[in-house]
């Protein structure tokens, strides 16, 4: 059977899981972050240069119209095995996707999901907070409004209803790579005004990310015909032959592939898009030490596709949600009814990944026991985010 084909499923038992041509080695999920009543989910996973993970966690209802919004923030400094170092920080949207880079100065730089028009008369120049975390998260500089995006070919569409926080159809959303010495690619996702699907384009700074420059579309919406929602939540990576990849969800549900294009001039330009065996929103990737490519997603479920190829032609599929309910408890199992409706399902499928020591995978995601659901009144159940750690070899 063709590697893309193929789907391992991790079995209730020690021991590595033996994949053609790898060996992958998983713990036992455990509990970093729980709420009993609040919001714990779309967790976001990075480590400073000085090695201390950062975990962040939304803690608002998953709607472009909340009035405010607010993260937490998780400090382990003993390599994931606690986050007791925690506080709160305001003006982020969800934890997943942010746009985010750890520096090797120690500093952790990022801006807001979402974006202002500035000025508001038009849409064609936007600006978004701009973050900084330091001394190993335990200090962060929010920059209000301290980021600009210039130069959009079209303009975006208006959100078309009231927020104190949404203006419109306009998502930063994935990584930033840095390029050279001074040059950093990130992506963002809109929807041009008159179209039905999104478009993700390319934009660049040469100013640690205080100015973007629109650079290339990557995909648009008329790209992926079998989309239900276009190309709209990227992730983005330098190869080991120096080409940029850009992987996305384009719908959800397990026949809505993830869409994958590259770029062999630094973003300025994109190939025609192919499809992956993987499935289906917030594609995180990461590219190991030993050159293997990791690629974590999921919804329905939640999966880890890993390829020896080095542009990421093969895929293998690891079914981590399997794996977490034959090794966690009844009381921790994660539910997913593929006919019922996603907001019932008891995992956004929202991950994040880091390596944190050479062919170490950290990887990170929810269990919401209510679905999108504010957990009602008398809930025992609690909110959680587990981690998971991988080891992922070549044999």
């Amino acid at each position: 059977m063709p590697l893309a084909d193929r789907k391992a499923v991790v079995m209730n038992q020690p021991g590595p899981t033996e994949l053609d041509g790898l060996r992958a080695q998983l713990s036992i999920p455990r509990v970093v972050a729980q709420s009993l009543g609040g919001r714990c989910w779309f967790p976001d996973l990075l480590q400073f240069s000085t090695g201390e993970l950062m975990l962040n966690h939304s803690l608002n209802a998953d709607s472009n119209g909340n009035d405010a919004n607010a993260q937490a923030v998780m400090i382990s400094n003993d390599g994931g095995k606690r986050f007791d170092f925690a506080y709160d920080v305001s003006g982020f949207h969800n934890g997943g996707g942010e746009v985010r880079l750890s520096l090797p100065d120690g500093r952790i730089v990022g801006v807001s999901t979402f974006l202002r028009p500035d000025p508001p008369t038009q849409s064609r120049r936007f600006v978004a907070h701009r973050w900084t975390y330091d001394r190993g998260g335990k200090r962060y500089m929010v920059e209000p409004w301290g980021a600009t995006v210039e130069g959009l070919p079209r303009d975006p569409e208006p959100l078309g209803t009231t927020s104190r926080t949404w203006w419109s159809r306009v998502n930063w959303f994935g990584d930033v790579v840095p390029i050279g010495t001074r040059r950093w690619v990130t992506t963002l996702s809109l929807r041009h005004a008159g179209d039905l699907l999104e478009t993700t384009v390319a934009l660049e700074s040469e100013d640690e990310g205080r100015n973007w420059q629109y650079l290339s579309t990557i995909a648009a919406a008329d790209s992926i015909p079998d989309a239900a929602e276009g190309f709209d939540e990227p992730c983005l990576i330098q190869l080991e032959d120096g080409d940029l990849m850009c992987v996305s969800r384009v719908g959800c549900g397990e026949e809505q592939k993830l869409a994958r294009t590259y770029s062999a001039d630094g973003g300025r330009s994109w190939s025609s898009i192919d499809r992956l065996p993987a499935y289906s929103v917030a594609p995180q990737i990461l590219r190991l030490t030993n050159g293997l490519l990791v690629l974590s997603t999921g919804r329905p479920g939640l999966s880890v596709w890993v390829s020896a190829d080095p542009r990421g032609v093969g895929w293998q599929a690891l079914d981590i949600m399997n794996h977490h309910n034959a090794r966690c408890g009844p009381g921790q199992r994660i539910q997913v009814d593929a006919g019922a409706p996603i907001t019932d399902h008891q995992t956004t499928a929202y991950t994040a990944m880091v390596e944190a020591a050479p062919n170490r995978v950290l990887l990170v995601y929810d269990r919401i026991p209510y679905g999108w659901n504010p957990a009602p009144t008398g809930a025992t159940d609690k909110n959680q985010i587990y981690l998971l750690e991988m080891s992922l070899e070549r044999r």
